[in-house]
């Protein structure tokens, strides 16, 4: 499944899967709080309030949850 979270899906929760520099694979679920459109970033909020930067380029999935 393609990547379906759209810069204006702001605010809502999302997950990722996407492949870390070390060429691993990581997910992150939480609250999709920007996109940082400088460097082609999903910033996601998750459930511990840390911040997830996900970078556009290595996402492999992503969705929209509730």
């Amino acid at each position: 499944m393609p990547n379906q979270v759209s810069p204006s899906d702001t605010g809502r929760r999302v997950t990722f899967q996407f492949i870390l520099p070390n060429g691993h694979v990581s997910e992150v679920v939480g609250i999709f709080e920007f996109f940082d459109d400088g460097a082609q970033t999903f910033m996601v909020r998750d459930k511990h309030g840390e911040m997830a930067r996900v970078p556009l380029r290595a996402v492999k999935h992503g969705k929209i949850v509730s």
